[in-house]
């Protein structure tokens, strides 16, 4: 099966998986099997303000690695870009660096 991406190494994407979960997370590359990704992050809600935050989608990993992670295509529902203001969200909340014109979430 030929497997053709819209998106580039280092796009900031969302993934919907089969379990319901919402991915914010770096695009690395796909194939027929997998999707890399990098950082992924879920989104919440914080518990003492009510905001949506972003949070390590797998608490276990190293936060500050770039290695990717690797999720079956089985489980992928949908991929898509998300809005400006969690892509900025993301981007800050992972690399330190606010965009221009970021937007509290």
């Amino acid at each position: 099966m030929l497997v053709t991406s819209n998106y580039k190494k280092g796009d900031v994407i969302t993934i919907k998986l089969s379990t319901g979960e919402e991915l914010v997370t770096r695009y690395e590359k796909d194939d027929a099997d997998y999707v890399e990704v990098i950082k992924p992050t879920v989104l919440t809600l914080n518990p003492q303000d009510g905001k949506v935050m972003l949070i390590p989608w797998l608490m276990s990993i190293d936060v500050h690695s770039s290695n990717p992670s690797r999720i079956s295509r089985n489980q992928v529902v949908a991929i898509s870009v998300p809005a400006k203001p969690i892509a900025d969200s993301y981007l800050q909340s992972t690399t330190g660096i606010a965009p221009a014109s970021s937007l509290q979430l």
